[in-house]
């Protein structure tokens, strides 16, 4: 038997415990997909050199049907970036619909709202704990109701129609809290304008340097001066929201008004009516109720964590299979 006889027969042979394999798993041999092909090495496992004629013998009759090979480094490299870039806009998602869902008045609860919406915000784009940690006020500016994260990020946040997530509103809310308190310095009146929601204009103040993730302690304290969270803070607060608990904080007793309506303790805005009466566990009945959902569907996003990573570990393992061969480019 000649050489090339043998390597025919090889192929014929990879090539029909391949298409073995799909019958069973209730998968298309031909066309295959990159993850497919993955997922066949793994379930079959064999030293290098076997494995890469199998990679090949798929190949070679996807080639002779006129079709993509399956197992090219560069079919196996889109796969994978694929696999990453679903992920990645997956969980943008995910945070974004936590976010929009924070109160941002009402509460001393709104106060953690709108500081871990722009956490969500940032990690969403990508940003990790240590970086949104690092990160300075300067470095954010809203353009239309798109968010720009400067510095040596350079990373552009646009809206989600989807989802109704407008970053730029998110980015202002947190942000007027940031500039309020450092012109006035006070919690109490900090407190006053974020349960009516009728913070002053200060858009024409100048921008100054300072942290973007500030700590809130339990009675929704800000530390004067600002000081920037800790990446694990940043960590802790992400997570708890993942898994549907919020921020420990103790809710301020509600801010009663002199008869006559006139605010003495707001040198800098007039007063406005609350046009409704909300019930005083109203707020945290909302909370109680997105904790709820979010407890009944927290196996959801882990049980299609654990489908993505093993999908990536697999493409992974394919890719470094074919880079450790001269062969893998060519097969």
């Amino acid at each position: 038997m000649t050489p090339r006889m043998s390597t025919v027969g090889g192929y014929n042979y990879q090539w029909s415990l391949f298409v073995d394999w799909c019958a069973a798993a209730d998968v298309d041999a031909l066309p295959a997909l990159p993850i497919t092909l993955a997922e066949f090495l793994a379930e079959n496992p064999a030293g290098d050199a076997v494995q890469l004629r199998r990679v090949s013998a798929i190949n070679r009759t996807h080639r002779d049907a006129g079709l993509p090979a399956p197992g090219q480094v560069t079919s196996i490299r889109i796969a994978l970036d694929s696999a990453r870039s679903n992920r990645t806009i997956r969980r943008a998602e995910q945070y974004q619909a936590i976010a929009a869902a924070l109160l941002t008045s009402g509460s001393t609860a709104a106060l953690f709202g709108r500081r871990d919406a722009v956490l969500l915000l940032l990690t969403a784009a990508g940003l990790s704990y240590r970086a949104i940690a690092a990160l300075d006020r300067t470095d954010i500016s809203a353009d239309g109701d798109s968010v720009w994260i400067g510095g040596r990020h350079r990373i552009h946040i646009a809206p989600n129609d989807a989802t109704d997530f407008v970053p730029a509103s998110i980015w202002h809310r947190w942000h007027t809290v940031l500039q309020f308190s450092e012109r006035y310095p006070s919690t109490k009146l900090l407190a006053e304008h974020l349960q009516r929601n009728t913070f002053p204009d200060i858009a024409a103040l100048p921008h100054r340097p300072g942290p973007v993730a500030v700590p809130i302690d339990q009675w929704g304290h800000m530390p004067l001066p600002a000081t920037a969270m800790t990446a694990a803070e940043v960590g802790a607060v992400i997570a708890r929201h993942l898994t549907g608990v919020s921020p420990l904080h103790t809710p301020r007793r509600p801010i009663i008004r002199p008869s006559d309506g006139t605010d003495r303790s707001d040198p800098i805005a007039a007063p406005e009516p609350i046009s409704t009466d909300l019930d005083s566990g109203y707020y945290r009945a909302g909370v109680e109720a997105r904790r709820r959902a979010h407890t009944a569907l927290a196996d959801v996003p882990d049980m299609v964590d654990d489908v993505e990573d093993r999908i990536e570990q697999l493409l992974e393992r394919t890719l470094q299979l074919l880079d450790s061969s001269d062969s893998g480019g060519r097969t």
